[in-house]
Parts: C-alpha cells; structure tokens; sequence
C-alpha cells in the first residue's frame, strides 16, 4: 500500500505534526503516517552559518522507507548559493524537507504557510517544477510570497500530478 511517511526532526509538537497529517491525508488521498521522531543530524549542522544543511538533512530522509517521506525540522536551513530555504524536495523522487523555523513569525498564519509549504514541497516529488500560474507551486522567496500564493495546485499541476501517477 502506497503511504506517506512523516519524520520529525526536532521538537515539532506533537498536535502540530498531526494536523499537518490529516492535511496531507485529505489532499494527497494516500495515508500518512508519522513513521519516526529523530534527532536533528549533527553532521548536517553549518557552526558559521547557524544552519543546517537542507541537502545533507533531505538525504537522511532516504533512509526511511514511505511511498514518500516528508521530514518536518523546527530549525532553520539553507542549501548552497541562498540565506535560507522553506524546504527541499527532490524531484520525482520520495523524500521532501520542509522547515517551521522561518514561517512562524506569524502564529495566526502559521498553518497555512506550512500548509502551501508541505503542499509545495511534496509536489516536487510528483515531479513538479515551479509554476507562474496562481498555483502552490510557484517559488516563495519570502514569506510575503508564501502568504501571496493559494493553497492548491493549479489545474495544470494537478494534471501532471496525475499524468505521474499512472
């Protein structure tokens, strides 16, 4: 049975982490599962910068099985040439990254950044490209962007989604 595995890196409340399960249950129609709570990967830590890798932590995800895997971290990460990312996905492939460390600044929008963020993110692993349209997939540099952007996928990346499913 294809499932979704959700792994928490960090202290990611437990309430949290289960609305973001029944989230992603209702959007993506698999089962989701929160497969592993763990550790932040020390190896994966930047001490100049202050951060954790994205890349180094997404390929952790590897190691546990899930149709897909999203690893949910309450740290703040970054990938090579940028200050920070959201989160990590690699495309077409299971695992996904997604940080609460940058999207919290604004409690009463929190779940919904985190919403697009996961929806975005899990969308890169059905294969998804960034997108112009008003679409979750279009690429946020900022939080203003998450913000600005709606919550679904548009018709055209439901679409391919569906398209890679087959």
């Amino acid at each position: 049975m294809k499932k979704i595995n959700i792994v928490v890196i960090g202290h990611a409340p437990p309430a949290e982490v289960e609305h973001y399960r029944r989230f992603i249950e209702k959007a993506f129609r698999y089962p989701v599962e929160v497969y592993a709570r763990v550790a932040y990967p020390e190896k994966c830590y930047v001490p100049e910068r202050g951060q954790y890798d994205a890349a180094c932590v997404l390929a952790k995800l590897f190691e546990y099985p899930g149709f897909r895997v999203l690893g949910i971290i309450d740290v703040d990460i970054f990938v090579e040439g940028t200050n920070f990312v959201f989160g990590l996905a690699a495309r077409n492939e299971q695992c996904a990254l997604v940080s609460t460390y940058r999207l919290r600044n604004a409690q009463h929008l929190f779940f919904e950044r985190m919403k697009k963020e996961i929806m975005h993110e899990l969308g890169h692993t059905f294969g998804l490209l960034h997108c112009e349209n008003e679409c979750v997939m279009r690429f946020s540099n900022t939080v203003f962007d998450t913000d600005n952007k709606p919550a679904e996928f548009c018709q055209a990346c439901r679409d391919k989604i569906h398209e890679h499913l087959r």
